[in-house]
């Protein structure tokens, strides 16, 4: 008896199939997408199927499947049932009825055959069955691990093992870690440009995946016989941490032995091909766009139909309807072979609009035909320098990074077309360089025949001395981001080249940049160089303060930081040592996980240099970060600017911005700007006769008397350069030059001719022009594939597409027309008549679920945001008067302006009935709301939010409108929301469920018809009427009374300053009116009805007075508002306001002042005095008194009470220390006889 037991262990640990032997199994696998919530809508599929194993030899057997099966579920669970879909089972099972061939041997399966013909869907398919034939058995240990090949791909399993003492049968639990994968089934697609976050990872996951296989294992005499087997996937995802809430997908499959036969005489079956091993294979995914379904067949008519559809619908203003279909055709175009878009081109290059609509879808076909019709093209020189660079910009950008499409791309660099035109050719290397980085991020390491065309360049033009050819190759290898092109940009930077360097300042500066991407992937080469350079003392300034961003890119440990503050003790240059400081003392502020390490080692930094550096004035080079990041959400948002000066220029010389995006564990580097004076400094210099460094307007006079000198600007470099970097990678720069300058002033100057551009433009406007431009643009497309235990891939996939569009029809009469040059229009009277259209409108989908080319099921976020701002408008502008007039037609219907609107899906489509999709709402319709709108004047009162509000349901509805009875228009705000669970705990659930806003603009009841609006604004030599004299005298008058009596008041309290003297300062000299505006509803002969307002200024000496009036037009109406501002020459800002009847009614005013005396601290005070308010005012401020003890605790203010002025609130801001300042708030009383002042010290 022991003996046979030992002969069934020993036969057990290897699992096998008799290959005399035939086997029938009963398979089912299905899939649930969902939140695991009841109520709630899911969708789902399954498929059923009969699985019968022949054995053909010892270790290769055949697999048929017959039965099959396809079911899907759309709906509420409880409440609907799963559907047949007969076509879809038929189409499916034509393949899966023929013969599959398996390699089997002791449990591990090898090569998959199947004919030709079979796809690799529905062979993945297969390998979801075969994949409960994949164990690894160990009698001799009950718990035991190994690495083993899965459908997952090459991970770590857990195996534990319990025998049935009755049955003898072994029950295996085997676990697959997802997470521990040396060669895992999972691919990124449109990621390449956003970089991974490990500690970011560490925070908090957005996926998270399980999976469980439980087998029950016979032994027989040949080994261990799978009986049954269950398999069960579990996944959460959010598009934040899946802590706050998740999506959850559940697969789950089951094998049940049916029955064993012996086999007849070996099947000889037709020709096989080998299909790889059991390792899911991804599909060619380009065209299985997870958000839609439709036929691809025949795809060339369907898309030159979609063309022209779009361009028609777009003509005039964007169709928001149609928008979606962008992604129909892009779905289209990417199935068409490179005859059809040939076919299409000269369908459509004829037709403007068209062939516009054509060369913007065209750059979504990112393979080999994109780049064989981009070659054709430019080739024959039949399209624009502009459409060129368009085109190739996006087609490149959108390219899929592999070496084959990466090495034709080569090409284009050779190309004469290319360098027809220098911004194309910046488009050109710029785009390629770009293209090798998103190369090198999938492939590792990264091949150095990539890059070598632009190693090339930059050699080449370091041999010539070319100035522009190493800018553009230094730029486009900083676009690369290669490890192995440092040693090239190495023989660019002074003290770090084997030879000595002499090259031009922004060529060193664009060296140095080169190297930001390299951080991340070569950190120490880049902080060997940078720290070389930063500790170079007498390299330029400017190049050491860049050389210390690009150190710091690479994320210095804390011994680096370390040598930087030891050198910085002993740094002469101010301007280093300002920027270094200021860097690092935002840089111990961050609290995006980047810098997790590097924030703690640069607060340390700061402690030993802010004693020294701490106080150095804003005049000398600064860089400053702001962050912020929620672990919650694993999202955040960064922003750093940096100012570079130097001793010899007053103003930067270069100026950086940055803007970093964060989310689920990447980091992406959406925007930076850059300018770089290189030849205005000249101008400036070192000294500017009579500017203070104030920018007042004395400032700014004597900057626009130094910029007339323009023409003492150098000819050999440029004026100002400047460059944009979207996702990390520069798409653009340029140098402005004195030519480009003096062709620019002499196009627009007065004494421009017949022969300059403008002169054209103004002459075709007399004529009549019409314009009119549409741009579609899918600003990304992000897919993230993994395959899953059914054999189906499973699909996280973010698409965001706009379509911008702007219409422009306009006619002008010029009296007297210009007859020799444009001064000409300054004494002419100019009749303008337009209308059009701008606008856009944006689509975002979010997928989670399967998608192959046969069916389609999971959960889907869609939202829309469309603008639309149409207008009609006559205009009459006469210079010489300074008299501008605008008239609009009054609305009559209601349009919307601008609306966002979202829902969430659960979704099910299928190849063989794509019209019948079905997209169910996640949350079912609400069973009872109410809508509430409140109509209120433009004073802008907020009305109550009807709630509805039954069991885990948050439902609320609300309209809210402004309406003027003047011109008789109204703007209403509508809301809508619905949420189903909606608890803090879970942030994903703030956004699920249907939203909408939107801002509609109507038709509203007026005083009178309104026949048009008019506005007018007259800025000429014009004398105030005497109303308005009598109304200045009276205001005079009632100031003097309210000084009077507010002075004396102030005396009272002790009041160090006079209310009296505040108030009548710039009262004593005679108004002139600046300018006038009025804003009036035009009725047929009836008086108008509207608003006037007059502009008066009275300066007196160093006090700078205005006052405004601003006065109701109409009958019965004596409604007027007045406001006095003061600015003297003591860094002090006054006003006075006084409205209601004959501004009589209503009063306020306002003091601001900052003061730095010797051996004080710099302080800004603020004061709001108010006499009398409206109710609604003081209702408000009750409503803030409330809210003022809790946010003052929140934000860590100390609290003292203090006898303060009843009406009056004020506040000082004192700067206490270099890095700190005391803020101190006085309010009058929150409650009963309390008087507060908060104090807070902010560091």
């Amino acid at each position: 008896m022991r003996g046979l037991l030992l002969c069934c262990l020993v036969a057990l640990a290897k699992l096998t199939l008799n290959p005399r032997k035939t086997y029938e199994y009963k398979y089912e696998g299905g899939v649930n997408f969902g939140l695991g919530i009841p109520n709630l809508a899911e969708a789902a599929m399954r498929i059923s199927c009969k699985v019968k194993i022949t054995g053909m030899s010892d270790q290769t057997f055949s697999l048929q499947v017959s039965e099959l099966a396809f079911q899907e579920f759309n709906g509420f669970p409880g409440k609907n049932d799963f559907n047949e879909s007969p076509k879809l089972s038929q189409r499916i099972a034509a393949q899966l009825v023929k013969p599959f061939m398996f390699d089997y041997n002791g449990g591990h399966i090898g090569d998959i055959r199947a004919s030709p013909e079979v796809s690799d869907t529905v062979v993945n398919i297969v390998r979801g069955i075969l994949g409960f034939f994949q164990v690894t058995v160990k009698t001799t240990q009950r718990i035991y691990e190994l690495v083993e090949v899965s459908i997952h791909g090459k991970c770590q399993s857990s195996y534990a093992t319990e025998e049935n003492a009755e049955t003898k049968d072994m029950t295996i639990t085997q676990v697959v870690d997802l997470n521990d994968c040396s060669e895992r089934a999972a691919i990124y697609r449109g990621m390449a440009t956003a970089v991974l976050d490990k500690v970011a990872k560490q925070r908090g996951e957005s996926v998270i995946s399980t999976v469980r296989y439980v087998y029950t294992v016979r032994p027989t005499a040949e080994g261990g016989l799978i009986t049954r087997a269950h398999g069960l996937e579990q996944q959460h995802f959010s598009p934040f941490n899946v802590k706050g809430g998740s999506f959850k997908m559940q697969a789950v499959k089951e094998m049940v032995l049916l029955g064993m036969s012996d086999t007849g005489r070996a099947v000889m079956y037709g020709p096989m091909e080998s299909k790889g091993n059991l390792v899911y294979k991804f599909v060619n995914a380009e065209a299985n766009v997870p958000i839609m379904m439709q036929n691809l067949e025949n795809p060339v008519p369907k898309a030159i139909e979609l063309v022209k559809h779009l361009a028609e619908v777009n003509k005039y203003q964007i169709d928001s309807a149609s928008t979606e279909d962008t992604i129909k055709l892009y779905q289209l175009l990417r199935v068409v072979p490179y005859e059809g878009l040939e076919a299409m081109w000269k369908e459509f290059a004829g037709n403007e609009e068209y062939r516009r609509w054509f060369l913007d879808m065209i750059v979504e076909v990112s393979d080999a035909r994109i780049l064989k019709f981009l070659e054709s093209r430019l080739q024959a020189g039949d399209v624009s320098v502009v459409e060129a660079l368009e085109t190739f910009l996006l087609s490149i950008n959108h390219l899929q990074p592999i070496p084959e499409l990466v090495e034709m791309a080569k090409m284009f660099l050779n190309m004469p077309f290319s360098k027809s035109n220098i911004y194309l050719w910046h488009t050109v290397v710029l785009t390629y360089g770009s293209l090798v980085y998103k190369h090198c991020a999938y492939y590792t390491p990264c091949p150095i025949n990539a890059v070598q065309p632009l190693l090339d360049l930059a050699l080449g033009s370091l041999r010539n001395g070319s100035e522009a050819d190493m800018i553009i190759a230094l730029r486009a290898l900083g676009n690369a981001g290669h490890p192995g092109s440092i040693k090239t940009i190495m023989r660019f930077l002074p003290g770090v080249a084997a030879t000595p360097v002499d090259l031009p300042p922004r060529v060193l500066s664009a060296a140095v940049q080169s190297m930001r991407l390299i951080a991340a992937r070569d950190p120490h080469s880049v902080q060997e160089i940078t720290l070389s350079l930063f500790l170079q003392k007498n390299l330029p300034t400017e190049l050491r303060m860049l050389a210390l961003t690009v150190l710091f890119e690479a994320k210095p440990s804390m011994g680096l930081v370390s040598t930087v503050t030891t050198h910085l003790q002993d740094e002469k240059d101010l301007h280093v040592l300002s920027f270094a400081y200021s860097y690092m003392r935002s840089l111990a502020r961050s609290s995006t996980p980047e810098n997790h390490f590097l924030s703690t080692a640069c607060s340390v930094a700061v402690k030993i240099l802010a004693p020294k550096f701490g106080r150095l004035s804003y005049h000398y080079s600064k860089a400053l970060r702001m962050d912020w990041f929620s672990d919650d959400f694993l999202i955040g948002t960064a922003t750093e600017v940096f100012m570079l000066r130097s001793a010899t220029n007053i103003f930067p010389t270069e100026m950086i911005m940055k803007g970093k995006y964060f989310f689920i564990g990447r980091i992406l580097q959406i925007l930076e700007l850059g300018i770089r004076g290189e030849g205005i400094k000249e101008l400036f210099g070192t000294n500017i006769p009579n500017f203070n460094g104030d920018l007042s307007f004395s400032d700014i006079k004597a900057l626009l008397n130094l910029l007339q000198n323009w023409e003492v600007l150098p000819s050999d470099k440029p004026v100002l350069s400047a460059y944009v970097r979207a996702s990390g990678q520069e798409v653009f720069f340029a140098d402005i030059n004195k030519e480009f300058m003096r062709s620019i002033i002499s196009a627009v100057s007065p004494s421009a001719g017949k022969g300059s551009p403008l002169w054209a433009a103004v002459q075709n406007l007399q004529r009549g022009i019409s314009w009119h431009k549409t741009k579609p643009f899918l600003i990304f497309e992000v897919r993230y594939f993994q395959a899953t235990t059914l054999g189906l891939p499973l699909e996280i996939s973010k698409y965001y597409e706009t379509v911008n569009g702007i219409t422009v029809n306009a006619k002008a009469a010029i009296n007297p027309p210009p007859t020799e040059h444009l001064g000409q229009l300054f004494n002419s009277e100019i009749k303008l008549e337009s209308d059009g259209f701008i606008g856009f409108t944006k689509d975002l989908w979010v997928f989670y679920g399967i998608n192959t080319e046969l069916f389609q099921c999971g959960s889907e976020f869609k939202s829309k945001m469309p603008l639309a701002i149409p207008w009609k408008i006559a205009a009459k502008i006469n210079v010489r008067e300074k008299k501008f007039e605008l008239d609009f037609a009054p609305w009559k219907n209601e349009f919307e302006v601008f609306s966002v609107s979202s829902n969430v899906y659960a979704v099910t489509r299928n190849i063989e009935e794509p019209a019948l999709a079905k997209m169910t709402p996640i949350m079912p319709n609400a069973v009872n709301s109410n809508q509430e709108v409140v109509h209120i004047d433009p004073t802008g009162v907020t009305p109550e939010v009807d709630q509805v509000l039954t069991p885990n349901t948050w439902n609320p509805r609300g309209k809210m409108c402004a309406e003027s009875n003047i011109y008789g228009v109204g703007v209403c705000v509508e809301s809508r929301l619905r949420r189903e669970y909606y608890h803090e705990e879970y942030p994903l659930y703030y956004f699920l469920g249907e939203t909408y806003m939107g801002v509609k603009v109507d038709a509203a009841r007026a005083i009178k018809a309104v026949d048009k609006i008019h506005f007018e604004v007259n800025a000429g030599p014009s004398r105030h009427p005497m109303s308005a004299s009598q109304l200045l005298e009276t205001l005079r008058r009632l100031s003097k009374e309210a000084a009077q009596s507010s002075g004396s008041a102030s005396s009272e309290r002790g009041s160090h300053s006079s209310y009296h003297d505040y108030v009548m300062e710039g009262w004593d000299s005679t108004p002139e009116a600046v300018f006038n505006i009025k804003g009036l509803a035009m009725s047929g002969n009836s008086k108008p009805e509207g608003y006037d307002a007059a502009m008066y200024y009275t300066p007196e000496g160093n006090i700078q007075s205005a006052q405004m009036i601003v006065s109701q037009v109409g009958e019965d109406t004596n409604w007027k508002m007045c406001v006095n501002t003061i600015a003297d020459a003591h860094a002090e800002t006054k006003a006075h306001i006084r409205w209601g009847a004959e501004c009589q009614s209503y009063e306020i005013s306002m003091r601001g002042a900052t003061a730095h005396l010797p051996g004080s601290k710099p302080t800004l005070k603020a004061k709001v005095h108010w006499t009398r308010i409206p109710e609604t005012m003081a209702e408000m401020g009750r409503r803030i008194e409330s809210y003022i003890p809790g946010m003052a605790f929140l934000l860590g203010f100390s609290q003292q009470h203090e006898r303060n002025a009843k009406q009056e609130v004020s506040a000082s801001v004192v700067a206490a220390s270099a890095d700190s300042v005391d803020v101190k708030i006085k309010f009058p009383e929150v409650s009963e006889g309390a008087f507060a002042t908060y104090i807070v010290v902010l560091h």
